[in-house]
Order: structure tokens, then C-alpha cells, then sequence
């Protein structure tokens, strides 16, 4: 007579997981996109009301303005995050002294919570940078850029690109230890130089 079979054992370890992912993610966006198509205001009852939220929203202009700043701040964000992660690792990658030193340094801003970067970039930001500003006779930083509503965007961008340089830097770094430095030794020998090297060899790969 065969015994019980046994759960297996992978089972009853992504099961606690699963339930807790379930319950804190999946079933609060389900419920999410359900009162998306009624009138429930957070208490009370409600009603269906189809897609008048969804056509309201795209009938509010301010509701438009923030769509394409949100297009803009994800494509300049992350046009500048791989820039410069690839020039980062690009330059750690070289034999240079205290490169691993500075691979902790790089990845410093990716460790930190989002309240203490928001804390230290608002010091720069309302402090640091307008007594610079004042001191040098640069009337454009001067003021907090955070409280202008012409370049408060730029503020957040940074912060942005800042932080998430970070972890690109260290992918960046896990892409070029896989290339052949036998690649390398070929190219100087047919007289490449390191333009060359990078649009042939490093990019691509």
C-alpha cells in the first residue's frame, strides 16, 4: 500500500510567498482596476459608471500635462542614467588604483532609503547650492530650484538619475568582465584606437 504522498518541498517554501505577495499586490490592484469603473470615492456606496473615469481623465488637461511630463522625466532620465552608468563603469573597469574601493563608493546611492536622499538632495538643493550660487553672482541658483516651478523637474531628475546610476553602474561592470581581453590585444594590433575598441567591441558586446 503506497504511503501519502508528500507536498514537495519547493511548494511549502513559495507558498508563505505567494499568499503574502497575493494579498499586499495582486488583489489590491484587482480591486484597484474594479472601482476604476465606478464612483466609489474611498466610504459609502457606489455605482457603476463604465469608462466616464477613464474619458474624464483624458478630457483633463492637467491630467495630460502630467502624462507627458511623466513621457519626458522617463526618457531623459534614462537616457542619462546608462550615459553615465556606462562612462562610470567604464572608467572603474580600467586599471585604476582603489577601483574596488570605488565600486562600494558607486554603489553607495542604491543602499540609501528614498527619505534620506529626498533629506540630503533637499539640504543641497535649498542650502548648499544657493549660498554657493550667491557667492559666485549666479542669480539662477540663488533660490531653491525645488520651489520654482520651471525647475523643480530638474531637481528631480537628478535625484533620480543619481540614485539609479547606482545599480546600472554595477550591471554595466557584470557586462564588460564577460568580454575577451584577447579582443582587445587583436584590436591594438591592428592599430585600433579606443573609439574604435568601444563602438566595435565594447558596445556590442
Amino acid at each position: 500500500m503506497m504511503g501519502k504522498k508528500k507536498l514537495n518541498p519547493y511548494l511549502l517554501m513559495i507558498l508563505p510567498a505567494f499568499v503574502v505577495f497575493f494579498v499586499f499586490h495582486t488583489f489590491p490592484v484587482i480591486q484597484g482596476v474594479f472601482y476604476s469603473f465606478t464612483n466609489y470615492r474611498g466610504y459609502g456606496d457606489w455605482d457603476f459608471v463604465g469608462f466616464r473615469n477613464y474619458i474624464n481623465v483624458f478630457q483633463d488637461a492637467r491630467a495630460m500635462d502630467a502624462y507627458i511630463f511623466t513621457f519626458k522625466f522617463a526618457i531623459l532620465s534614462t537616457v542619462l542614467v546608462n550615459i553615465i552608468s556606462l562612462v562610470i563603469a567604464l572608467g572603474l573597469n580600467a586599471k585604476i588604483k582603489f577601483s574596488k574601493t570605488l565600486r562600494g563608493v558607486y554603489f553607495m546611492p542604491n543602499i540609501l532609503s528614498v527619505l534620506i536622499v529626498g533629506f540630503i538632495f533637499n539640504y543641497i538643493f535649498a542650502v548648499f547650492l544657493p549660498s554657493i550660487a550667491q557667492n559666485l553672482g549666479i542669480t539662477t541658483l540663488a533660490t531653491n530650484i525645488l520651489g520654482s516651478p520651471d525647475l523643480a523637474w530638474v531637481g528631480i531628475v537628478i535625484v533620480a538619475v543619481w540614485q539609479a546610476a547606482a545599480f546600472n553602474v554595477i550591471l554595466y561592470l557584470a557586462g564588460l568582465a564577460t568580454i575577451d581581453q584577447g579582443l582587445y590585444e587583436a584590436s591594438n594590433l591592428d592599430g585600433a584606437n579606443k573609439w574604435q575598441e568601444f563602438w566595435k567591441i565594447t558596445f556590442p558586446l
